[in-house]
C-alpha cells in the first residue's frame, strides 16, 4: 500500500478462538494511531471482567446482535448499530446478553501493540499461567482489572 495505509481482508485476518476474535490492525500497522479487532460472542458468553486502560480510549460498534456493557457504574445494552466510546481511565466490561449474540468492532486509540496479548489470552483464560505472569502481561498491555460489584 502507498502512504503507509493498512488493508486487511477478513479472510486474511488472524483469528483467535474462544472468544472468536479477528485481529485486524495493531498499533504497528497504523503508525500508532489505533488498533482494531472484531469480536464475536455467543449468546450469554462473557467478554471481559471490569477493567480500564490508562493510555487509550476504546470504542465499540455493534455490528449485529447486542452487547451488554458496564460503563463506569452504569450497565447498558448496546444494540445493533450502537456505538460506545470509553475514555482512558473509565472502567468497563462487556458480555453478550443471555439471549443474543454480539458481533462487535472494537478500536483502541491511540494504538497499543496488543496482538501478542490476544494470542496469549486463551492460555490466561484456561488458567495455564502463573498469576505473577498474568499480572505482568496485563500491565504490559495496559489492561488494569478493577472491582465492580454491580457487574455480576
Amino acid at each position: 500500500m502507498t502512504n503507509d495505509a493498512w488493508v486487511v481482508q477478513e479472510r486474511d485476518a488472524e483469528v483467535i478462538e474462544k472468544p472468536a476474535l479477528w485481529l485486524l490492525a495493531d498499533s504497528g500497522h497504523t503508525g500508532g494511531y489505533l488498533g482494531a479487532n472484531r469480536l464475536y460472542l455467543r449468546a450469554g458468553e462473557p467478554g471481559t471482567k471490569p477493567h480500564y486502560h490508562s493510555k487509550s480510549a476504546e470504542a465499540f460498534y455493534v455490528l449485529e446482535g447486542a452487547l451488554r456493557m458496564l460503563v463506569g457504574t452504569e450497565t447498558v445494552t448496546v444494540e445493533r448499530g450502537g456505538y460506545v466510546v470509553i475514555p482512558p481511565g473509565v472502567r468497563h466490561a462487556f458480555a453478550a446478553p443471555p439471549d443474543t449474540a454480539a458481533d462487535v468492532l472494537i478500536t483502541l486509540a491511540p494504538g497499543v501493540e496488543r496482538f501478542d496479548y490476544f494470542r496469549v489470552l486463551p492460555e490466561i483464560l484456561r488458567g495455564n499461567l502463573a498469576q505473577e505472569e498474568v499480572d505482568r502481561i496485563h500491565e504490559r498491555y495496559d489492561v488494569h482489572f478493577v472491582d465492580a460489584p454491580e457487574w455480576a
